[in-house]
Order: C-alpha cells, then structure tokens, then sequence
C-alpha cells in the first residue's frame, strides 16, 4: 500500500493545483478544515495531499476538530477532478491507500478526533467522520454511505472504522442501501453521537474541557480506547495505568484534592 501511495502523491503534486484547500490550524486544539467552495468541499487531488500532510502538523495537539467551511462538511472525492483517470487503476489503488494512510496517521497522533459536522457528509466524507473518535453534527447533518451508487466500495480505509461504529450487520446494511441519512437517522444508526445546533461551537468547547486534563492521562486514555478490542488491549490498558501511577500529574491532582477549599 506504501509504494502505492507514494506513487499517487507523486501523481498528484503533478497536476495543476485547484482552488481548493484543507487548512490545518495546529495548537493542542488543532483543527483540519476542508475548503472548496460550490463543491460542499468535496477533495480534489491536491486537497489530499494537504490533508496527507495534516498529521506531521500536529504533533503537540491533543484534541483534533475536523470540519468543513461554511455549510458542508464534505462530499467525498471531487468526481470531477478524477474521472479523467478512471482508466488507470493503479490511480484507484493509490489514492485510496493514500487516504487510508493519512486517516491512520492522524489516529495514531494520540489525539481525541472529532467530527463537526454541517450540511452533507457523503462517500469518502461519510468515511472520515466514522474514523473519528466522536462525532457532533447539526440537525441539518446529511450523512451517506453512498459509494455503491457511484459504482464503487469504501476507498479511504472507513469500511472498517464504519464496522467499529455500527457492528457488521447495520455496516453492510448502510453500505448496499447506499442512501443518505438526516442527522436523527445517522444518530439512531451510529453514526453520530450528538446532534447540536452549532457543532463547531460545540466541539471547541468540549475540546477546551479535554485540554485542561492532565496531558499524558489523556493521551493514554485515547491509546487505551483505540486499543480496545485488540489481543493485547487490557496489557496495554494496564501499562497506560501503571505509566502514570505516581507521576508528577498524578501527585499533582491529589495534593490539588487535599487544599482548602
């Protein structure tokens, strides 16, 4: 899948550049933001490089808001932008290990990912929101699984981060009605954890609450959860633990416990 995927950037970085953009705002409330404006910021080649670069941008952050401009969030790959192509499936497989990679590559940030999430979340938009760690959207939230449709399968990785949310059985449901679903729907499914009327709002909010944690419990707490599942997930709970047991946050929450108050 590497060679795969370098081959795609390389490809990519040879196309002239559209208007579109994904804006990375690093800091320990970092936010990505997909940017193309009358296309509900659906990703054209250069847009995935910019977001393929997102994860080696923020190394200090510790919550991670991922969300469109304006009143999408996004429609998946530019169409538009790829059908030129649709003749070399070695540009299939490597955009989709492209993409793949660079949604592990911000998973693996030990960072809380969220999703605020306006108006339509559709293919490959519907895959990024499932690999987020929560998921906020508004009742205006338009959420589908809709690849079938278009003649193709989950491409950005989202196939398994969907069977995660949703369990199999809902997963091969959402993915052969292939239909989009109203922010109510998506919740009842799975899909999304919270409806507000303001996701972008509410998601920094609930960030500026996780950020004044004690940093290193809640990286582990991120490592924990995403480990969860695995062979070793309760021997990598219980290193988490006894990492921190006794360290200077640790100390430092008790004696704040013990003072006057």
């Amino acid at each position: 899948m590497s060679d795969g995927a370098d081959t795609f950037a390389a490809f990519a970085r040879s196309l002239p550049r559209g208007p579109g953009r994904v804006h990375v705002r690093p800091g320990p409330v970092a936010e990505v933001v997909f940017h193309s404006s009358g296309k509900h910021n659906a990703l054209d080649a250069g847009m995935m490089l910019d977001f393929g670069a997102a994860a080696g941008l923020l190394a200090d952050a510790r919550v991670i808001i991922l969300r469109g401009e304006g009143e999408s969030f996004c429609a998946g790959g530019d169409l538009g932008a790829v059908e030129d192509y649709l003749g070399a499936p070695s540009i299939g497989s490597g955009l989709g290990g492209f993409m793949s990679r660079a949604v592990a590559d911000l998973r693996k940030l030990d960072a809380i990912v969220l999703a605020a999430v306006r108006g339509p979340a559709l293919g490959g938009g519907a895959e990024l929101l499932a690999a987020c760690d929560y998921v906020i959207a508004a009742p205006d939230a338009r959420i589908g699984w809709v690849q079938a449709r278009l003649g193709v399968s989950p491409g950005f990785g989202g196939g398994g981060h969907l069977v995660r949310r949703v369990g199999s059985a809902r997963a091969i449901r959402l993915l052969i009605e292939a239909r989009t679903l109203t922010a109510e729907e998506a919740r009842e499914a799975g899909l999304v954890d919270t409806i507000e009327a303001d996701p972008v709002a509410t998601a920094r909010a609930w960030a500026a609450a996780a950020v004044a944690l004690p940093e290193s419990a809640l990286r582990a707490a991120v490592r924990v959860v995403r480990a969860a599942g695995g062979p070793d997930a309760a021997q990598r709970e219980a290193e988490a633990f006894a990492s921190l047991w006794g360290g200077p946050d640790h100390r430092d929450a008790l004696a704040a416990r013990r003072r006057p108050r």
